[in-house]
């Protein structure tokens, strides 16, 4: 025997506010119901509950109309499958393979677990383990939000909206207290999720893709020039600093990071016709190609430690770089000893490097390519920084531009 099936909505007029109403579905089969939110309201003066729909021909009731005949049309679709595939057909069913639960359906923790998956399995390979550190604490925030929100632990793809990114960004800011720049970089990780569902079918258009938000990045610290003159007069009694302090010099010179430093090989590093040295690559937090001319002090400090890596497991490493936080407990001690003006780390080095060649004249985006940036905000973080280059600029426009314009009266 066929199964009986309806659709109808209705209002919810006990959640009246401002004089509209939230319109509600209720799926009936065989006898069982399932009632669910259209995500729509309307005037409750405009509703016909007798027809179940919008009275009257404004484009409101028309939109509405329209959008409910769809839903409507959509459950019939995944009413008709089941009716032909279940013997035992309810309500839930079709209103859960409506929703995006069933077994051709996927939802947005599967995804983001299949990635982090996928993150952890290519660790020491193409990953970095901070990478997947981070995609990790970017799940436990997004289940925070689903059950602080939502009241759920996972949600299916088809129901993602532009609603949901807007909500998760807010709730982000306001009820964790989160930076904008964290925030903003959480955006994006749920946007790479939805461009991966795209690409393995599981979405058919990518449901985040008009969101736009922007980081606030705390300022960067990075070494003065003075700075970087004590750095290299001061006196060091060991070996290994005196390491250190030339790796993290390297840095400074070269914008490297310590994961960059560490996997640097003679392969990495060639003349060009006229002379010149290049370090060439792909970043291994980000896989982006980064490509730097040295100069001469970078140069110098290779050949320091060309002989010295000869003879050791492994020869074909530029630098003894070593585990990075015993690089960064060593670089503190010398830092204080060199009397630096900021506490000494790699990222600090990859910092001076970026304000050292901005404040010298450097383009942005030349300094892109050479950090290996997938975005040009990135970089742009290092102009803000540089006050004096902003000062030395208008100078010159100043120079230019002269007793061009006065005010007459």
């Amino acid at each position: 025997m066929r199964s009986t099936f309806r659709v109808l909505f209705y209002t919810k007029n006990q959640s009246i506010k401002n004089g509209r109403v939230p319109v509600m579905g209720r799926i009936t089969v065989n006898g069982t119901t399932a009632s669910f939110s259209c995500k729509r309201d309307v005037p409750l003066a405009l509703w016909n509950a007798k027809g179940n729909c919008a009275r009257g021909k404004s484009d409101e009731a028309r939109r509405l109309n329209q959008d409910l005949d769809n839903i409507k049309a959509q459950i019939g679709k995944h009413y008709q499958y089941l009716s032909d595939h279940d013997s035992l057909l309810t309500a839930k069913k079709v209103y859960d393979r409506y929703n995006g639960f069933g077994d051709e359906v996927h939802s947005l923790m599967e995804i983001f677990d299949s990635q982090i998956e996928d993150y952890r399995r290519q660790i020491g390979k193409t990953k970095a383990e901070s990478t997947y550190r981070g995609l990790v604490n970017d799940r436990k925030c997004l289940l925070h939000y689903l059950k602080d929100k939502l009241g759920v632990e996972d949600v299916p793809l088809v129901s993602l909206d532009l609603n949901f990114i807007k909500g998760f960004h807010n709730w982000m800011l306001s009820v964790r207290g989160l930076s904008k720049s964290t925030a903003f970089e959480r955006v994006n990780t749920m946007k790479w999720l939805m461009y991966k569902a795209v690409d393995d079918g599981w979405l058919r258009k990518h449901p985040f893709k008009k969101f736009e938000c922007r980081p606030e990045y705390k300022k960067r610290p990075f070494l003065s020039e003075e700075d970087l003159q004590r750095l290299l007069r001061v006196k060091l009694s060991y070996n290994r600093q005196r390491a250190f302090r030339d790796m993290f010099v390297f840095m400074c010179f070269t914008g490297l990071a310590h994961a960059d430093l560490k996997e640097l090989t003679y392969k990495n590093i060639h003349t060009d016709s006229d002379g010149g040295t290049w370090l060439t690559g792909n970043r291994v937090k980000t896989k982006v190609p980064y490509v730097v001319k040295l100069l001469p002090i970078a140069v110098e400090l290779i050949e320091r430690y060309r002989d010295v890596r000869e003879g050791k497991d492994t020869p074909d490493k530029v630098f003894p770089a070593g585990n990075r936080k015993t690089m960064e407990d060593s670089l503190k001690r010398i830092g204080e000893k060199a009397g630096c003006s900021v506490r000494l780390s790699p990222h600090v080095g990859r910092h001076t490097y970026a304000t050292l060649t901005l404040t010298k004249g450097m383009p942005l985006e030349t300094l892109q390519r050479v950090l290996g940036h997938k975005n040009i905000l990135s970089t742009q973080v290092y102009a803000e920084l540089i006050n004096p280059k902003v000062g030395e600029d208008t100078d010159k426009v100043r120079e230019k531009i002269g007793d061009m314009y006065r005010l007459d009266c």
